[in-house]
């Protein structure tokens, strides 16, 4: 059977402490995964750490010790993605996270059809589960909703997309820090206006194309932060 792996809220987890399962995690391992009292598990206190535990009761795991392997990457990707319709932002969230993002952006563009949500606990439940499915020891940090306007101000190491124009996603990697979060602006489903893309290129962002193909919306999130992830794995792209 493949290791169980489960994100807690506890910061402050340390070897040979005693740890008090939330109901949705007691009913996860108990009623869902079948596991018995005296199983070792894998947990994770969501900021970085992964440590190896016992189910000691019904309502407590042991702390046993940690784990030195991380599956972290030591680059930070934050993907600021418009907000889409449906379950498309769902899906977004969970691959993402899969990927390595760190933090994730939801935004109000110009285009955006849907301008609010009232999914944000569901959102943090999912980007939890797709954590602990991927082996993280980092649990995704997802922001409050803003504007576009409001949080490019705030930005200035990223690329955004653009299905109109820009150079190939390697080129505009090497004009980047990546000792720096790495910023990728992904669009809605009418993608960015051109005013949009007017102040990103005066922010100083990098504009950046996916190819020839015009994609959806959910499909170009989910290529630009793979492609990003693998060049900066496997190409070593140091700006410093």
């Amino acid at each position: 059977m493949s290791t169980i792996r489960l994100a807690i809220s506890y910061s402050n987890v340390e070897v040979n402490s005693k740890i008090k399962l939330s109901k949705e995690d007691q009913n996860y391992l108990f009623n869902v995964l079948r596991c018995q009292i005296g199983k070792f598990i894998e947990v994770t206190n969501g900021k970085g750490k992964s440590f190896k535990a016992k189910i000691v009761d019904s309502q407590h795991l042991l702390i046993t010790e940690e784990e030195k392997f991380s599956r972290e990457d030591i680059f930070s990707i934050f993907l600021c993605q418009a907000l889409l319709k449906g379950q498309k932002m769902e899906l977004i969230l969970q691959k993402a996270t899969e990927l390595g993002v760190k933090e994730i952006f939801p935004v109000i563009s110009r285009n955006c059809v849907v301008k609010k949500t009232e999914k944000m606990e569901r959102w943090q439940k999912i980007v939890k589960e797709a954590s602990e499915q991927s082996g993280r020891s980092v649990i995704p940090k997802i922001h409050q909703l803003e504007s576009f306007d409001s949080l490019i101000k705030r930005v200035k190491n990223g690329i955004i997309f653009w299905e109109k124009n820009g150079k190939p996603l390697n080129e505009a990697l090497k004009e980047l820090r990546i000792d720096e979060p790495i910023f990728l602006f992904v669009g809605p489903e009418g993608g960015f206006t051109v005013e949009e893309i007017k102040i990103a290129d005066e922010r100083g962002l990098q504009i950046a194309s996916l190819g020839q193909r015009i994609l959806r919306a959910e499909t170009a999130a989910i290529v630009s932060v793979s492609i990003t992830n693998f060049l900066l794995n496997n190409y070593v792209i140091i700006k410093k």
